[in-house]
């Protein structure tokens, strides 16, 4: 194996780890339910701590990352989320699992940028494809533990379920930190504090920033809808089981693995570079996905699973592109900042996006919620085509936003 692919394996694989709570928390949504007696404004509530402590911490992460390298980042980002996990395993009231969740995600946070910069440094080519590889642990992670945490949960109680992945996190942080190195190349000095700041305002103003970070934010409050609410739509809706409601949340994190890899090399090979068309047909597929969710029946169990398998694949398929084109935004001695500056903002939506959607569904129903979400979708379209369009512009490239 080569050092550029061995380096892709090990953040591959650290990803996976930290996304084994981070995406698959919704496959406890009904145990969080029964064991607190929750409201679905409040079961929100959860995965919007999650996603608030990541948007406080991300931009942070992004600027030690460029100053102190993805390695050591990695390995205080997973210290950190196991003890995290270990302390939510012995809390007894709702507000401190919350609390506990917020923590998990400020530290969950460094691991995109510092992954991220990793691809950069050592991928001179097919960066999309490879940033769609190592995106693919996030979905990897979340198919695991939609497949074990419900189990474990159910023999040990949700501190069994906790601690086992609080394992699952330290292991595969260790498992990357001992084996990673980092590229020491002319592309990358290392930054000081100042100018990492300067960058970032730079990069602040940058159109192609602006206009991928948008759809993104729209995109990850359907992809949390879906991380929440798909179980839960799953029982009270369709009138499945939880076991059976957590096997088709098990199968859109399937097929948003897939989804990572095919966006990432279609939009490397097929649209040679092209970063914004892909984004225009991923809202679309994800606005078809939540109104078919809208519309489920009792007893519709094979449309349930079809739903969510397209929103897997659009809504949760994403994130690779993402990655690729604002690491190239940033070039390589600013990519983790510029992930960090626009995940800032991805992460401060998908935080409102479950207890907005929740409250929603509270005062109307999980069919009205899912529509609204299907309209949002829609509008994820409107960003990448303004920027399209600017990128027209005498001297601008269309096809690649770097």
């Amino acid at each position: 194996m080569t050092a550029r692919w061995r380096v892709l394996t090990l953040m591959t694989t650290a990803q996976a780890g930290a996304s084994v709570v981070q995406q698959a928390l919704g496959s406890l949504s009904p145990i969080f339910v029964a064991a607190f007696v929750l409201s679905k404004a409040q079961l929100g509530v959860i995965f919007t701590a999650l996603m608030l402590g990541s948007a406080f911490f991300v931009a942070a992460s992004g600027v030690m990352t460029d100053r102190w390298g993805e390695r050591r980042m990695v390995l205080l980002s997973g210290a950190a989320m196991t003890m995290a996990l270990l302390a939510a395993a012995v809390v007894h009231s709702y507000a401190a699992l919350v609390a506990c969740i917020a923590v998990f995600g400020a530290a969950y946070a460094a691991s995109t940028p510092a992954g991220g910069r990793a691809i950069l440094a050592w991928f001179d080519r097919d960066r999309g494809f490879a940033m769609g590889i190592r995106q693919t642990g996030v979905p990897v992670g979340g198919l695991i533990g939609a497949l074990t945490l419900p189990l474990v949960a159910h023999v040990y109680g949700l501190r069994g379920a906790f601690v086992f992945a609080a394992v699952i996190v330290a292991t595969t942080t260790l498992i990357a930190y001992l084996g990673y190195r980092e590229a020491r190349d002319g592309r990358a000095p290392s930054a000081t504090l100042a100018s990492v700041a300067r960058g970032m305002q730079t990069l602040a103003r940058d159109p192609r920033l602006i206009g991928v970070t948008l759809t993104c934010m729209i995109l990850v409050s359907v992809q949390l809808a879906m991380n929440a609410f798909v179980t839960v739509t799953g029982v009270a809706i369709v009138g499945t089981s939880p076991a059976v409601a957590a096997l088709a949340f098990a199968c859109a994190q399937g097929a948003a693995a897939v989804g990572r890899l095919a966006w990432g090399y279609i939009s490397d090979r097929v649209l040679k570079g092209e970063r914004l068309v892909p984004f225009a047909i991923i809202c679309v597929l994800a606005a078809l996905a939540t109104a078919a969710l809208a519309s489920l029946r009792p007893g519709a169990v094979v449309p349930l699973f079809a739903a969510a398998i397209v929103l897997g694949f659009s809504g949760a398929g994403w994130n690779g592109l993402m990655a690729a084109a604002l690491a190239e935004v940033g070039g390589a001695e600013r990519a983790a900042s510029a992930l960090g500056l626009a995940l800032t903002a991805i992460f401060g939506a998908s935080a409102l996006a479950p207890t907005v959607f929740g409250a929603l569904a509270d005062h109307t129903s999980l069919r009205i919620a899912w529509y609204a979400m299907s309209a949002l979708a829609l509008v994820g379209v409107a960003p990448v085509l303004w920027l399209r369009a600017h990128l027209a512009g005498p001297g601008r490239s269309v096809t690649r936003t770097r």
